[in-house]
């Protein structure tokens, strides 16, 4: 099913060339004046951006790829119905997301016609709920392909999203707001005709990733308004700074609370070893890292947002975004927790440009 690219198109019109990235620019790109991945400790500040475009609202820690939408329509296997595990990983830079089956990483859908596509998350039913942030919406998708709902995000561009599974609310992860800082725009049991409650950490500016954990703890990681990182938890009406302590995260990832071995887990898109995922204690001290490497054994150079595998699976699924590397970008299997090397991935060195957001449909 394709998505209306009328308001798609009047964001790209506006687009500066300005972008978000955590290593120096190539090719003639303009930064903003942030500095975005300045890890803990960082030596320097700089001011908060006056004025936002679509491309600054990138969540990777490399620059943003040009977006040339795959005008191609949708397809899906007859028999996707029949996979217990399916991947879904999000592609920027054509406006696609990839449907795989786990562990296998075979093909089984294309979706195409969306703008902007970046983080999700997944339900209990195994609905897939997509930041489309180029046109301000959330889209939740069955397993099987078929566009289910829409929520209207009138708050600011939506990046990711988390689904607590005591309440089935819905929180999405603003990056930045229409006039300034970003938010979690939270709506009750992901219904998308209810109005959604707002939270905010006064001392966050950008919001990147969210998850949930028990008692419906909701964590989610960013930026301060000077480029530091930044993680938050919120309560039903507020969010307050969780000190990070024992290590740097360097730029923002996923969040996610690993619910086998009981424990919150924080990842670096830009890690010493390349992209690592730590174990959090609750008051905010990181454990040791895993290690991520692309299917050549070196280092993978982004991993936007990776997603661990629920009801006892021992891995982690995510996309290599090779900006920075010489290899082919993928969508990858990892064990967890050991990390190294993909055990699966997927590869269309013609076809795919910047892996994304990842979630995982369970039957």
């Amino acid at each position: 099913m394709r998505i209306s690219r009328t308001v798609a198109y009047a964001i790209s019109v506006l687009a500066a060339a300005a972008l978000v990235a955590g290593c120096s620019s190539t090719g003639g790109s303009q930064t903003t004046g942030m500095t975005p991945g300045s890890g803990i400790g960082a030596a320097h500040h700089v001011g908060v951006p006056q004025h936002h475009s679509a491309q600054d609202a990138f969540i990777g820690a490399h620059a943003a790829p040009a977006i040339h939408p795959d005008h191609h329509k949708s397809w899906i296997s007859p028999d996707i119905a029949r996979a217990p595990r399916l991947y879904f990983g999000t592609d920027y830079g054509l406006g696609d997301v990839y449907v795989y089956t786990m562990p296998g990483m075979v093909l089984k859908a294309t979706l195409t016609g969306f703008s902007g596509p970046q983080g999700e998350c997944a339900d209990a039913h195994g609905n897939i709920f997509i930041a489309n942030t180029n046109t301000f919406q959330v889209l939740e998708y069955s397993r099987t392909g078929t566009l289910v709902n829409t929520f209207t995000d009138t708050y600011g561009y939506p990046v990711g999203c988390a689904i607590d599974p005591a309440t089935g609310n819905l929180a999405v992860t603003d990056i930045f707001g229409f006039s300034g800082a970003g938010q979690v725009v939270v709506w009750a049991g992901a219904n998308p005709s209810s109005t959604p409650t707002t939270l905010s950490n006064p001392s966050q500016y950008y919001y990147y990733f969210a998850g949930y954990g028990p008692g419906s703890s909701l964590w989610v990681d960013g930026r301060d308004s000077s480029g530091f990182y930044i993680l938050s938890g919120c309560g039903a009406s507020s969010c307050s700074t969780i000190p990070v302590s024992g290590g740097t995260i360097n730029f923002p990832g996923a969040v996610q609370w690993d619910n086998t071995r009981s424990t919150w887990v924080v990842f670096d898109q830009s890690g010493s070893g390349g992209n690592d995922s730590y174990p959090i204690s609750g008051s905010g001290v990181l454990g040791t890292p895993t290690a991520y490497m692309n299917y050549s054994g070196s280092s993978v150079c982004d991993i936007v947002q990776g997603v661990i595998a629920a009801h006892g699976h021992n891995y982690v699924a995510g996309g290599d975004y090779e900006y920075c590397g010489s290899a082919t970008t993928t969508y990858d299997r990892w064990g967890y927790t050991g990390g190294g090397m993909p055990t699966n991935y997927a590869t269309a060195s013609s076809t795919y440009t910047t892996p994304i957001g990842a979630a995982i449909s369970t039957k």
